[in-house]
């Protein structure tokens, strides 16, 4: 015997029902079993239809509410219907004019809340999407800040509990010792007595040597640090004797004067400057062409033999702190000097 796709959709629609029925069972059982007593949602809506508190409100319903009563509503209206169908399968479709009544009351109050779903909660909703949505976000917002005010005050709680321990630790640290007040033995103070009876000699500590703070300005520093900077020449002769890695200039970059000269190093540092300022700043620098005074130029001339410069055997100029230079004395006048000689 073949079975057709319409046996085999029957059967499945037998075996639905036989679970529905089933969980039919099991519901009014738990519904039975509570008795008089219903839950907390059930009670809370109960009381509020009693009292019509919802159709006394001068404000009205708010959307919100509206839409979990006719959700609950529509809920409810259909489990009567499938309790109802349920019923009169059972009842071998002996249905009676009550039941129908019944059934078609059930289908009209959930066409009643679906069409209230559809036509009238859906697209308030969408109009007021953003303001609930700022509501529930402020909601949100306020109740974490109540529990981070509650936080925070817990937290301050704990510090002063933490300071009032650390005040009470700082009293005990200041208190007298008590070990310092007992005499233990009689060696020290024949100790004492004995370092009173020494003719030793008092020797004072020493103390290490300073200089005393300079009063010269800015001008006395200047001409000082123009005095001992080192020359061109002990720098050339500091660098070639050190074991430093050094960079070299490419052959020939570093002569000037038509091959009499090289560069020195601060120079080359001057000019690295410049072109590192034109890079940055995308301009470039008038070329100073210093114009050399005549005295400049016999003192050059004077310092150099056979392109070296041997101006650090100048006797004008110090090399290195030396201390023996003399002091430079003041011009005085012929009454300054007979008075000098007076004396």
């Amino acid at each position: 015997m073949t079975t057709t796709p319409l046996d085999s959709i029957v059967d499945s629609i037998i075996s639905s029902i036989e679970t529905t029925s089933k969980s039919v069972d099991s519901l009014i059982e738990n519904i039975d079993r509570y008795g008089n007593e219903y839950p907390e949602l059930v009670r809370h809506l109960k009381q509020s239809v009693d009292n019509k508190k919802l159709a006394n409100n001068p404000e009205g319903m708010s959307l919100l509410s509206l839409k979990n009563s006719s959700l609950l509503g529509y809920l409810n209206s259909i489990m009567c219907v499938i309790g109802r169908r349920l019923g009169s399968v059972k009842q071998s479709r002996d249905v009676s004019i009550a039941d129908d009544k019944e059934r078609e009351k059930a289908v009209q109050s959930s066409v009643v809340h679906r069409v209230t779903l559809d036509k009238g909660i859906k697209p308030l909703e969408k109009k007021l999407s953003y303001q609930l949505e700022k509501l529930i976000d402020a909601y949100r917002r306020r109740e974490h800040e109540q529990t981070a005010a509650h936080e925070k005050k817990s937290d301050k709680i704990n510090e002063e509990s933490e300071l009032d321990d650390e005040d009470e630790d700082e009293a005990l640290r200041f208190r007298p010792n008590a070990s310092a007040l007992i005499n233990r033995s009689s060696k020290p103070h024949e100790m004492s007595v004995e370092s009173i009876t020494t003719t030793d000699k008092y020797r004072p500590p020493k103390i290490s040597a300073a200089l005393p703070p300079s009063t010269a300005g800015n001008d006395g520093e200047k001409k000082r640090e123009g005095r001992q900077r080192n020359l061109q020449s002990m720098d050339e002769y500091l660098q070639d004797i050190g074991d430093a890695p050094e960079v070299e200039e490419s052959i020939g970059a570093t002569i000037t004067n038509s091959g009499r000269d090289i560069k020195t190093k601060k120079q080359m540092e001057k000019e690295q400057n410049i072109q590192r300022y034109e890079e940055d700043n995308f301009v470039r620098l008038p070329a100073g062409k210093s114009k050399e005074s005549k005295r400049e130029r016999s003192k050059r001339m004077r310092d150099e033999f056979f392109g070296e410069d041997w101006s650090m055997f100048d006797n004008n100029r110090d090399i290195g702190n030396t201390t023996t230079s003399k002091k430079r004395r003041k011009k005085q006048n012929a009454w300054q000097k007979a008075k000098r000689s007076m004396e």
